[in-house]
């Protein structure tokens, strides 16, 4: 089974309290987005990748893609990341689609193939990881611990998440424009959503200390592989 790789690059990142678009902000001399589609690019299932940028960066996405992976395909998103998703999904010629969050540098071949597994079976799979702090609901004001949360049944989602194709579509054209990634748009809608394992490594880069922490973090991969 192939799928179409969409990778969502085209959101400010207000937390980043960066001028520049987060999915291009410099990682070990790379723009952050390029990192996922160098990694998708050597997936053999993976028959596409379309790059969802901000209209103002289609032409600068299509430079620093040039080099690596030249065949990708680059549209303009919207101005939420609902809108986005669906102008890569529609863009994308698969009937499977991946859908990774273009901040997400380190994800790996062997999760990506989980996940294209996963998805021969089931028509949504997103990887997750468990939650291992303690988690509290606060009070109804914010300014007191309401309720300890049972974390046993509480997990964290990752990307990329794979679908069909014309499920997604139809289930993101329904959702509110509120919903924080694709799988919510599915189960909003009614829909299952299967799991597979994340990887910790695959790290959102979403405040400044993640980007530095990122780049300790390359450089320590580039120094063992001997780059």
């Amino acid at each position: 089974m192939n799928a179409s790789a969409v990778i969502l690059a085209a959101g400010r990142g207000e937390r980043m309290r960066s001028t520049a678009r987060k999915a291009f902000l410099e990682l070990a001399g790379r723009p952050l987005f390029l990192h996922a589609v160098e990694t998708f690019s050597v997936v053999s299932r993976v028959a596409e990748i379309v790059v969802v940028v901000h209209r103002s960066d289609v032409e600068i996405a299509r430079e620093a893609l040039s080099p690596t992976a030249p065949t990708a395909r680059v549209v303009a998103g919207g101005a939420t990341r609902r809108e986005s998703s669906l102008a890569g999904i529609r863009s994308a010629a698969e009937a499977t689609v991946l859908i990774h969050d273009g901040c997400r540098p380190f994800v790996s071949r062997e999760l990506i193939d989980r996940i294209l597994d996963a998805a021969e079976t089931h028509g949504a799979v997103v990887p997750i990881l468990p939650s291992i702090e303690t988690l509290y609901r606060l009070s109804s004001n914010k300014e007191r611990v309401g309720e300890i949360l049972d974390r046993s049944s509480i997990v964290r989602a990752q990307t990329p998440q794979a679908f069909r194709r014309d499920l997604v579509i139809r289930s993101l054209e329904e959702a509110s424009s509120t919903v924080t990634d694709d799988a919510s748009a599915f189960l909003e809608q009614g829909e299952p959503v299967f799991t597979v394992e994340g990887e910790t490594i695959n790290l959102k880069i979403t405040v400044p200390e993640d980007l530095r922490w990122a780049e300790a973090y390359a450089g320590t991969v580039e120094r063992r592989s001997g780059r």
